[in-house]
């Protein structure tokens, strides 16, 4: 496994660890508090802070040749799921309650930057996911 999936492999987990802990945070103190202070689950979402520790954690080998052909080419097609992920959440974000609440709705624009963490969430995460799909794609069991 080279230094790449261990970035990549750091992330999934993170990202998973803080959404599902966040889910679980924002429906019990939904239950129990109501919603504006069951927002305060949301800062679960700072464990993926840890995944942005990769790159110190896992340090480059200074024999080894870094990246090759084949690696610039899956960087480059995980940097495209993740930018089509993102741009899907920013879609979803929009149109959903355009359809679902009318052209006459309002929205308040405290949603912004939960859209915004959204996409990039969600881009992280494909990309990480990508770039395991295809190191994965080229060993055969």
């Amino acid at each position: 496994m080279n230094r790449v999936q261990k970035i990549a492999w750091l992330l999934v987990i993170t990202i998973s660890v803080a959404v599902l802990l966040t889910g679980g945070a924002v429906g019990i103190l939904y239950l129990k508090l109501g919603m504006p202070k069951a927002l305060a689950g949301l800062g679960f979402l700072g464990i993926t802070g840890f995944g942005g520790l990769g790159p110190l954690i896992f340090r480059k080998d200074k024999d080894a040749v870094t990246c090759d052909e084949r690696d610039k080419l899956i960087n480059r097609r995980a940097a495209l799921a993740g930018f089509g992920a993102a741009y899907m959440v920013v879609g979803l974000a929009c149109m959903v309650p355009f359809f679902v609440l009318g052209p006459n709705a309002n929205i308040s624009v405290t949603w912004l930057p939960m859209i915004f963490m959204g996409a990039g969430l969600s881009s992280f995460f494909t990309h990480s996911v990508a770039i395991l799909i295809q190191y994965g794609r080229g060993k055969r069991l």
